[in-house]
């Protein structure tokens, strides 16, 4: 039998690269495999729907597999080696954002600031 694994909760991540997706099951059979389902929560409709073959309680989502800028909710549910499945978990939701990038307009010629303090 198993239980119903707990997806835990996810900070916004950069689409652009891998993300891996942590969840936890109490008690029940052997966990060899996990299937992921993400929404887009504005429409519902399924944009990722994958099952990965591990013993660890993690789903890896691809790069580019999702899009920045966007609100989506999710759930996982395991299989044990009968390939019987659990019940899908809570929904968790997230959001996806491009990571944001820092730039010095004003830093000295050659780049190099001598002093350990500088006015920008």
């Amino acid at each position: 039998m198993l239980t119903t694994p707990i997806l835990f909760q996810q900070v916004a991540f950069d689409a652009a690269f891998d993300q891996t997706v942590f969840f936890n099951v109490i008690g029940g059979n052997q966990v060899v495999s996990n299937n992921l389902k993400i929404l887009d929560n504005d429409t519902l409709a399924v944009v990722y729907d994958a099952t990965q073959v591990t013993f660890r309680f993690e789903h890896v989502i691809p790069a580019n597999t999702l899009i920045n800028g966007k609100n989506y909710v999710m759930q996982v549910r395991t299989f044990d080696a009968s390939a019987n499945a659990s019940l899908f978990s809570n929904s968790v939701q997230f959001y996806c954002f491009t990571s944001p990038t820092m730039t010095f307009t004003n830093i000295p010629v050659g780049n190099i600031i001598e002093n350990s303090t500088f006015l920008f």
